[in-house]
């Protein structure tokens, strides 16, 4: 057998497909690839409220590539197993599909082909059309669960959102976490309920019209329940991250792990699109990077499918090489995200809040206006006009509708101490105006969980650890890598009221600003059907001494202009003839009668013939 720092000496069987496989109702093959273990058994599990036994041991058959066998016969859906290592620990399956005791419990059967799919006739939703909700399962409703977040598709859906994209559901320690601590790659969390419950919601939102976005995590493991490494040598012996160990990619069967783990989401549970989470810590010294390699799988994946699907990388800093077309012309990832236009907003706004190890100054926002980004790769570089120029010599822009963004995003708001959201750091007016630049934006807009009613709910971070010193941990790391933060009174990360208190009330629900966000989405509906919203159409123009930024666009008949002036409350007003606006068609501020002057925050909406 190989050892952790040697590549395993084969390939897999091209007929194995690791993991439990339901062969008939009640005969399952169980496949493992395990190269550091000398004997594999299949321990098959009764258990009876917190009490498990052993009901069965069953060994399984080696190979001399490090793959074990074994096809077991009464074990059907729903048996519980743990693999028995030659160390006597038992320990979940690595490809396990639904852990439903958590990462430290036995893993159970499932059967892939059991849930009735009615979405046959969906077709997914094009990028130019893509409006991105982001939210998280247990915070969406009060039971905190993939059923009850059916009951509140049809308020997106009237929204005027065309996708949702779910944090990471990887099973993850604990009652309550982010989901970014997932260990289970395979196994979509059960503290929101069963596999086949995710599948009614994905086939709930397909219904609806709404497209299914998965956040997925492959630049490291959590650091609870991982026990990948007893099995084979997934974790990387040369690089780490900050949040658990980075996975492998020198071997073979890790990055076989992780592109079946792409396909398995598409696959089988339908979903249009994945987010790559945090690609730059995906480390990789491989000629043909993982990255690239996800990519061309994902596309092989694509072009079976009957659907539009979309692959985005979270990069945070703009990275032409991501969304670049490849030099044979083949499509590369459809897009990234890029905060730079948010902690723009939020610097201007608030110059005192700080959500980002990058340094943005006020006065970013008329370049995070004019070109969607401040800092690019490499090393988040400050990009300069000049280098700009150097880097895209024809001026062509058309990179902007490949980047997604956010006036908030979870990490944004869960950054701050206190979970604190925009409008509580600035104000409701400040948020409605800047939503007008943010969602009529040629970027593909997402709008995070709450956003739309200003909800006073916060969202701070939350996880839940078992091992008391990892919570610890976790609780005092959150406060050392935001040191300049007033922690005071903020909930730590493992308090039960962190993830509680996220679950917004009915009597939150801001009506004024749910107004102005459908007003502002139903109209870049609008200009996207007249072919108005297009980076080849928008130019820009930023008064700092004002505060007021404007996007323009060209039109058959003269252009539309979306003014908004991003000032203090007690700014005082400005006359409107300095914006040179004909009749105003949208005012974040009024209900009916037109404005006489411009707030210190306020958006109009206009067009003109000129």
């Amino acid at each position: 057998m190989s050892s952790v720092n040697e590549p395993s000496s084969g390939t897999r069987p091209s007929d194995t497909i690791l993991g439990s496989t339901l062969i008939c109702e009640n005969q399952t093959q169980f496949n493992l690839w395990a190269p550091d273990c000398q004997s594999i058994n299949v321990e098959i599990i009764d258990r009876q409220g917190e009490i498990e036994k052993i009901r069965n041991r069953y060994p399984m058959q080696p190979d001399e590539r490090g793959f074990f066998s074994n096809t077991i016969s009464d074990c059907g859906a729903g048996t519980l197993y743990r693999f028995q290592l030659d160390n006597g620990m038992g320990r979940p399956d690595p490809r396990s599909k639904h852990q439903p005791y958590g990462v430290h419990g036995p893993s159970a059967v499932v059967d892939s082909h059991q849930f009735q799919w009615t979405d046959q006739n969906w077709t997914g939703i094009e990028k130019k059309h893509l409006v991105i909700y982001e939210l998280h399962l247990g915070s969406f409703t009060s039971p905190g669960t993939y059923l009850a977040a059916i009951e509140r598709l049809d308020d997106l859906v009237e929204l005027g959102i065309s996708a949702v994209e779910f944090l990471p559901l990887a099973q993850c320690p604990g009652n309550w976490n982010w989901g970014y601590d997932g260990v289970n790659y395979f196994a979509p969390s059960n503290n929101f309920g069963t596999p086949d419950e995710l599948k009614c919601l994905v086939n709930a939102c397909h219904n609806r019209g709404l497209a299914v976005i998965n956040d997925v995590v492959y630049n490291h493991v959590g650091p609870e329940g991982n026990y990948l490494a007893e099995f084979a040598p997934y974790r990387s012996p040369k690089y780490n991250t900050p949040w658990g160990d980075a996975l492998n990619f020198e071997q073979s069967e890790v990055r076989q792990f992780v592109l079946d783990n792409v396909s398995y989401w598409i696959d089988e549970f339908h979903f249009d699109g994945l987010r790559l989470d945090a690609v730059h810590y995906m480390f990789d010294d491989q000629e043909d990077h993982i990255l690239a390699e996800i990519r061309d799988s994902f596309r092989k994946i694509e072009s079976a499918q009957t659907r539009r699907t979309h692959l985005i990388g979270e990069s945070n800093i703009y990275d032409t090489d991501l969304i670049n077309p490849l030099p044979n012309g083949d499509p590369n990832y459809d897009a990234i995200w890029s905060d730079c236009l948010m902690h723009s907003i939020y610097k201007h706004g608030n110059p005192s809040v700080r959500l980002t190890d990058r340094h943005y100054e006020k006065n970013d926002i008329a370049e995070a206006v004019e070109h969607a980004y401040v800092f690019s790769t490499p090393q988040a570089m400050r990009v300069t006009e000049t280098i700009r120029k150097k880097q895209n010599p024809s001026g062509d822009r058309g990179y902007i509708e490949s980047l997604i963004i956010a006036l908030q995003t979870h990490d944004s708001v869960g950054n701050h101490p206190h979970g604190k959201r925009l409008h509580q750091l600035t104000s409701p007016q400040y948020q409605r105006s800047a939503a007008g630049l943010v969602l009529l934006y040629p970027s593909i807009p997402m709008i995070f969980m709450g956003e739309e009613w200003s909800t006073d709910s916060p969202f701070p971070f939350f996880a839940d650890f078992e091992d008391p010193r990892l919570r610890k941990s976790v609780d005092q790391g959150r406060q050392n890598e935001y040191p300049h933060h007033n922690w005071d009174g903020s909930p730590l990360p493992s308090d039960p009221t962190a993830f509680s208190s996220t679950k917004s009330q009915p009597d939150d629900l801001k009506q004024e600003t749910h107004r102005w966000y459908q007003k502002l989405l139903s109209l870049r509906k609008q200009m996207i059907q007249e072919g108005v919203l297009k980076a080849k159409n928008l130019s820009t123009y930023s008064d700092l001494e004002n505060s007021i930024f404007k996007l323009i666009y060209k039109t058959t008949e003269g252009s539309l202009h979306i003014c908004s002036r991003l000032a203090g409350l007690q700014a005082a007003p400005l006359p409107l003839e300095i914006l040179d606006a004909s009749e105003i068609l949208f005012d974040s501020n009024y209900k009916s009668s037109q404005p006489n002057e411009l707030s210190g925050s306020q958006c109009l909406i206009w067009r003109s013939k000129t």
